[in-house]
């Protein structure tokens, strides 16, 4: 009787003990989060780069993904955010459906399902894709105290970086300042050059003839390493003569036509669609594909002071149309007509003193326009070639964790032993057993 007692006590405290262990350790996990990564290569951990962005980058900050109620998307997303959140818990995560709010998509430029918008104390930074690298980037650009001065030149009835005019530039100048950089106008008749702070000037579709005292201090910035971005257009030879007079670029005659949008449902031949990009740091990592309306075709003479890259360029079946934009379009050898690929834009680069020089060709202007921004990815383009002209795309690399083999190789005589042994002789061992137990109880 003592012994039953004293084995029942020892139950009782042995639960009640047990009881208390799991009380702590609920109270542990609530005060205190601790996680553990035993995958093989640490693929659910951030990288310690990763880790050491978010340590310098203190205040809250907000994410919002643009993906639809119903996707898969949203889990992995929310997913991938909880890894930053777990080292940094002021980041708030926000989802919303574009087709349920197709205006707040459309006022953000949103042109793929999955785009995420990070902001961080007025700043935005826009990524197209769940990657370390472009997410931790991203944080990078936002906490950094710099800013730059982007100068757009005026005066000669260039595309306004301020101006809500169709064919003005106001929208992407509003884009330019979300990310930090502060946007100036410069008229070079009323003024000795660009500041001594001017980290890119832009020259966007002149239509009247810049002054030679203008030529002169345009060519002193440029000559003293600072970063330029031209936009021309078809036919306009006043720019077409300042990048050939500079760079030796020239640009084609009429209009480049592409009928491959006809396939994306644009009935505009005169629209050129650039899918695919140059191995080249201005475009890293981009791949969206960008419209460029009303272009010209650039070429390019040999360069002994450049180093010359063709940034964008058009597909096949595109060729730049002399003639008139309209009825049956045929390409025309005969008047200078030439063959796609055709180059859209330029990218030039040198060392001036101890930096990089950049400068950027582009023989379009509509693509950045108020009334094209928002086209496929084109803004998300021009943000990105506007942090390599300033030299903000100084980055860190991340590589993506790879998995390990998970393929398992077998000969065909493994394959027909397993087969055999799991169909065969593993149900006839289950019944051995089976009728080994049943005779054993019948002798009982």
């Amino acid at each position: 009787m003592i012994n039953r007692v004293g084995s029942r006590l020892n139950d009782l405290l042995f639960h009640l003990v047990m009881a208390l262990l799991l009380v702590l350790l609920a109270w542990l996990s609530s005060r205190y989060d601790m996680q553990w990564d035993w995958t093989r290569q640490g693929s659910n951990s951030l990288n310690p780069a990763s880790i050491d962005i978010l340590r310098r980058t203190p205040g809250e900050l907000s994410v919002t993904a643009y993906v639809g109620e119903t996707a898969k998307l949203r889990d992995r997303i929310q997913r991938f955010v909880a890894r930053y959140q777990h080292h940094k818990p002021n980041i708030e995560l926000t989802f919303i459906d574009p087709l349920r709010h197709p205006d707040e998509a459309r006022r953000q430029g949103i042109s793929l399902s999955g785009e995420i918008v990070l902001r961080y104390e007025k700043r935005e930074e826009r990524i197209q894709k769940v990657d370390e690298e472009q997410f931790s980037n991203a944080i990078l650009r936002l906490g950094r105290d710099n800013s730059y001065w982007i100068a757009g030149l005026s005066g000669h009835g260039e595309r306004d970086l301020t101006g809500k005019a169709n064919h003005d530039l106001g929208e992407f100048g509003q884009s330019l300042k979300q990310q930090g950089y502060q946007i100036a106008g410069l008229d070079l008749a009323t003024s000795s050059g660009p500041p001594d702070n001017t980290a890119l000037l832009i020259i966007a579709s002149p239509i009247r003839a810049l002054l030679p005292g203008e030529i002169e201090r345009l060519s002193e910035y440029v000559a003293e390493g600072g970063n330029l971005l031209l936009l021309s257009d078809p036919d306009n030879w006043i720019l077409g003569d300042l990048i050939q007079q500079l760079f030796g670029i020239e640009q084609l005659p009429g209009t480049i036509v592409d009928a491959n949008v006809k396939a994306l449902g644009i009935d505009n031949p005169a629209i050129a669609v650039v899918p695919e990009y140059s191995n080249h740091e201005a475009t890293r990592g981009f791949n969206l594909l960008t419209l460029f309306p009303q272009s010209a075709a650039l070429t390019l003479s040999e360069q002994r002071d450049w180093k010359a890259t063709p940034l964008l360029r058009t597909l096949d079946k595109s060729w730049n149309e002399t003639g008139p934009l309209s009825g049956e379009i045929e390409r025309n050898p005969l008047a200078g007509e030439e063959a796609g690929p055709l180059t859209i834009g330029i990218a030039l680069e040198r060392r001036h003193d101890d930096r990089e020089q950049r400068i950027l060709v582009i023989g379009d202007g509509d693509f950045l326009a108020n009334s094209y921004l928002n086209n496929a990815g084109n803004l998300d383009l021009g943000l990105s070639l506007s942090r390599w002209l300033v030299g903000d795309d100084q980055l860190i690399g991340i590589p993506a964790p790879q998995a390990s083999d998970r393929e398992l190789h077998l000969s065909k005589l493994a394959i027909g032993t397993i087969g055999l042994g799991s169909l065969i002789v593993l149900p006839l061992m289950l019944l051995a057993v089976g009728a080994v137990m049943a005779w054993r109880r019948n002798r009982a």
